[in-house]
């Protein structure tokens, strides 16, 4: 009796049902909401003055740590207009200022603009789902880029628009291996760097900074270009979908939905000789031995992501403070993107308590405790998105001021912990350590 072939599993792969289970609860949920809740709780054009002066301590995974002191002034001359400027150093230097929410049109049409100048060995780890943690370069850069955003609101900011266009240069000042070692050579050109982003807000929820109830849609096209022929063009589109629905008195359920897809415009180099000749790390100047070895093992990985990338673009990574928060910055990247994640926020307190101390002045409205899981995974085949997840979980405490949330996070995954101490909530379409 010989036996019989094993049938194929039916049904959908592990996983599969839980983005189309947390959709379905959502839009439920959100179904039950009576309109009137989703009234603005607060004018979100707020006018509470605020400044404060901190030091920073500030260790990003993937990053480094760095100290140094930034400063924030809310809501300047009776508007809502900010000011923000910071200075880091130690594994990595940064410092920027930004001067926000300037209202050409009052409450219609507003300007952002920033400077931000950095040096930094960000950790590059391999491509796709499956890459190794141990398995990375530390690609030392320094540049500056400056940034303008121009937002046309209405309705109380329940619908926006924008133009946000980022211009600056970079220069790859040296390549390490992981233990520390530079390579023998790289290409140390001061390069142009630009980038223009489309993007679009439905806020239908009850508070743009705080919500509680409500679901918010959000939609980014970015365009990233550097000038490099042997490198392809791509397009970055981002949907980003978040509902909140209200427990107790104050809590709040959020779910979070997210899709990123690179369009490949242009294609590049995906010739390994060619590309080799043009990017490889001149593994032939080191002496014949195991650091020749080792260093043609990393070329070979590193060319092969280039036509990778090349063939299939690059789209939002995950890790870091945003999505994935139990794995560093930029830990996963291929050409397609799936993220979903809930987070129960408890409020503590429902307030609105002022405070002056010293350096520091604004008004308190909230302290929040918050569990988490998140699940996501990236794949160039938009296919197999479904397949071989990452799992992050933890929790938080968050700090909620009038115009901004101080949160503290620790998380947990597969590959260990990792505490973040950051501003605003997660799930963002655009952050400082991670610019779209």
């Amino acid at each position: 009796m010989t036996p019989s072939t094993p049938r194929p599993a039916l049904g959908p792969p592990p996983g599969a049902l839980a983005p189309v289970i947390l959709l379905a609860v959502l839009l439920t949920s959100l179904w039950a909401v009576p309109a009137d809740a989703l009234e603005r709780r607060r004018d979100q054009f707020g006018r509470d003055f605020g400044y404060f002066v901190y030091p920073l301590a500030s260790d990003i995974p993937g990053l480094g740590k760095a100290t140094g002191i930034g400063a924030t002034v809310l809501n300047m001359f009776d508007t809502d207009t900010d000011f923000s400027g910071f200075h880091l150093t130690g594994d990595f230097d940064a410092s920027g200022y930004a001067l926000l929410d300037l209202h050409l049109l009052p409450r219609t049409l507003i300007l952002d603009g920033g400077y931000f100048d950095y040096r930094v060995a960000v950790t590059s780890y391999g491509r796709g789902i499956d890459s190794r943690r141990d398995d990375y370069i530390l690609p030392e850069a320094k540049g500056a880029w400056s940034v303008g955003q121009l937002t046309y609101t209405v309705s109380e900011r329940r619908f926006e628009t924008y133009l946000r266009l980022a211009t600056g240069h970079q220069r790859l000042l040296r390549v390490l291996d992981r233990d520390g070692t530079p390579f023998a050579a790289v290409d140390t050109r001061s390069k142009p760097t630009q980038q223009a982003t489309l993007g679009a807000i439905l806020d239908y929820t009850d508070d743009r900074l705080d919500p509680r109830v409500g679901v918010r849609l959000e939609t980014v096209r970015r365009r990233p270009r550097v000038d490099d022929p042997l490198r392809s063009e791509y397009d970055v589109q981002d949907y980003n979908l978040t509902g909140y629905i209200p427990f107790r008195k104050s809590d709040t359920l959020a779910l979070n939905f997210y899709r990123s897809d690179a369009i490949v415009t242009r294609k590049g180099v995906t010739d390994y000789a060619t590309l080799q000749a043009q990017a490889g790390l001149n593994c032939g100047a080191l002496p014949a031995g195991p650091a020749q070895q080792a260093c043609q093992a990393t070329e070979t990985r590193q060319l092969n992501q280039i036509i990778a990338t090349n063939e299939h673009g690059m789209a939002t990574t995950l890790g870091g403070t945003q999505r994935l928060r139990s794995y560093p910055n930029y830990r996963f990247y291929a050409g397609h993107a799936l993220f979903y994640g809930a987070e129960y926020r408890w409020n503590l307190t429902d307030e609105r308590t002022p405070f002056d101390i010293y350096m520091a002045r604004g008004i308190r409205t909230g302290l929040q405790v918050a569990f988490f899981a998140e699940q996501g995974t990236v794949n160039d085949d938009p296919g197999q998105l479904l397949h071989n997840l990452r799992t992050s979980y933890g929790a938080g405490f968050r700090l909620v001021l009038s115009g901004v949330v101080i949160r503290a996070d620790v998380a947990t995954g597969d590959e260990g912990g990792i505490f973040q101490l950051f501003i605003n909530y997660p799930w963002s379409t655009f952050s400082v350590d991670s610019p779209g």
